[in-house]
C-alpha cells in the first residue's frame, strides 16, 4: 500500500491558485511566498518583480514517525504513521512554510528538476541526487556572466537554457575524472580515442549536428562513450556488488545516458543516471582534494587506483567493438544506425495529423522568458 498526503484533498490547492490571481494578495516576494502555502502538491515556484526574485517549494511534506526509513516497508498497524495522522479526515502534521526550501534575492535561481536545497530529502524513489546534475549545466552559464560586477542579457540567459538541450552531461561531468583517471596509456589506439573524448568535452559535450551533415559532429566520440558506459559501470560495479545486487540496483535506477539497445524507448533526458557515483568515486581515488560526503568505500578497481585504471583503459578498448549497428540498429534506425537518429525525438500520432522527427533537444515543456522594464503601480 502507498499513500500521498494529497488524498482526499485534491481541490485544496484551489485556495492558492486564487491567492496568486489576485493582485491585491501577491505585491512582493513574502505574500508570495504566503500564496504558495496553499498549494499542497509539490512543485518549484519563482517569483519575479522590478525589485525582487524569489522560490518557494509547495507541498504538504508528513512528518514521518521516529525510526522509520524510506527505504524499507513499514507495517500499518497504527503506530508508523505519519505523525499527528487523523484517518477519518486523512490529516497529518506538515512541514511549515518556512522549513521548506525557499530562497528571497539571491544571486540567480535555476531550476531543472534538481535538489531544491542542503538536506532536504528527494522523494522515496529519487536516488540519482549528488555533485552531478543536468541543472548545473545551466547553473555554470549563469554563474560565470554574472561573475563579479557583471550582469546577464536576456540572450545569455536564453543562451544557457539553450546550449544544455543538447549536452550530454557525462561529457560535461565526467571527461576530468574520467581522464585523469585513464592516465598517459602508451597504446597509440587509447591515446587516440582518449583525444577524441577530451575534443568533445572541450567543444561543449554536445550531441548535435551543426553542419547538418547527417551526422553528429563529434560522431566518434558520442559513439564511444554511449558503448563504453554500460561496461564500464558493469565492470566497476558487479565485482563489489555481484549480480543480484547490481541488477536490483539498476532496476531502481538506470546507469543512464541514451538507452542504446533493442529494448530503448526513450531519448536521452540526462535527469537520473549513476554518473553522481561514478564521478565521486573517481574524484575520491584520484583527486588530491577528496570530495564531500565521500562514500564509504572504492567501487572502481575494489578502490585500487592501479587496477580502476586497467579496468577504464580496458572497458574502453572493448567499447571499440561494438558496432553502429549493434548500438543504434533498431526500429527507425535499422536503415540509419547512428546516434543522431537514435536520438532524434519522436511521437506519437493520435489523430490524422503526425508530427515528423526531429533532432534530440532536451528541454522541458515550454519556455519563457521575461524582462521588467519599469515599475507600475500597485
Amino acid at each position: 500500500m502507498t499513500a500521498r498526503t494529497t488524498y482526499f484533498h485534491e481541490a485544496d490547492s484551489a485556495l492558492g491558485f486564487l491567492r496568486l490571481n489576485d493582485p491585491n494578495f501577491v505585491k512582493d516576494p513574502q505574500s508570495f511566498r504566503r500564496a504558495i502555502d496553499g498549494i499542497n502538491f509539490a512543485f518549484n515556484w519563482s517569483y519575479i518583480d522590478a525589485d525582487h526574485i524569489a522560490y518557494q517549494l509547495s507541498g504538504a511534506y508528513p512528518y514521518r514517525s521516529p525510526h522509520t526509513s524510506s527505504d524499507f516497508p513499514i507495517l500499518g498497524t497504527g503506530e508508523y504513521d505519519w505523525q499527528g495522522f487523523d484517518p477519518d479526515r486523512y490529516l497529518m502534521s506538515t512541514v511549515p512554510l518556512d522549513k521548506r526550501p525557499h530562497a528571497v534575492d539571491p544571486p540567480y535561481l535555476v531550476s531543472w528538476n534538481n535538489k531544491q536545497a542542503p538536506g532536504w530529502a528527494a522523494a522515496d524513489d529519487k536516488f540519482s541526487y549528488g555533485p552531478v546534475f543536468r541543472s548545473r549545466m545551466i547553473e555554470q552559464r549563469v554563474r560565470q556572466a554574472i561573475k563579479g560586477p557583471r550582469k546577464m542579457a536576456l540572450e545569455q540567459l536564453v543562451q544557457a537554457m539553450e546550449e544544455p538541450a543538447t549536452q550530454d552531461i557525462r561529457a560535461f561531468a565526467l571527461t576530468r575524472p574520467l581522464l585523469r583517471a585513464l592516465g598517459h596509456p602508451s597504446s597509440p589506439t587509447l591515446r587516440a580515442e582518449i583525444d577524441h573524448l577530451r575534443a568533445w568535452a572541450a567543444s561543449g559535450g554536445h550531441r548535435r549536428d551543426l553542419d547538418k551533415d547527417g551526422r553528429y559532429d563529434d560522431d566518434q566520440a558520442v559513439t564511444l562513450m554511449d558503448a563504453w558506459w554500460p561496461r564500464m559501470l558493469d565492470a566497476i560495479y558487479q565485482p563489489v556488488l555481484g549480480d543480484e545486487a547490481l541488477n536490483d540496483l539498476k532496476d531502481m535506477l538506470g546507469f543512464g545516458g541514451p538507452p542504446v539497445g533493442e529494448a530503448a524507448t526513450d531519448y536521452p533526458g540526462f535527469s537520473d543516471g549513476w554518473w553522481s557515483y561514478v564521478n565521486k568515486d573517481l574524484r575520491d581515488m584520484f583527486n588530491h582534494r577528496k570530495p564531500l560526503g565521500r562514500l564509504s568505500r572504492g567501487y572502481c578497481g575494489n578502490g585500487s587506483r592501479q587496477a580502476c585504471r586497467l579496468l577504464l583503459r580496458r572497458t574502453l578498448l572493448d567499447a571499440l567493438t561494438d558496432s553502429h549497428a549493434k548500438l543504434y540498429g533498431y526500429g527507425d534506425c535499422q536503415s540509419d544506425p547512428q546516434a543522431r537518429c537514435f536520438d532524434q525525438d519522436r511521437f506519437t500520432t493520435a489523430s490524422a495529423v503526425s508530427v515528423p522527427d526531429f533532432p534530440f533537444q532536451n528541454r522541458p515543456t515550454f519556455q519563457q522568458t521575461v524582462e521588467l522594464t519599469q515599475h507600475l503601480p500597485r
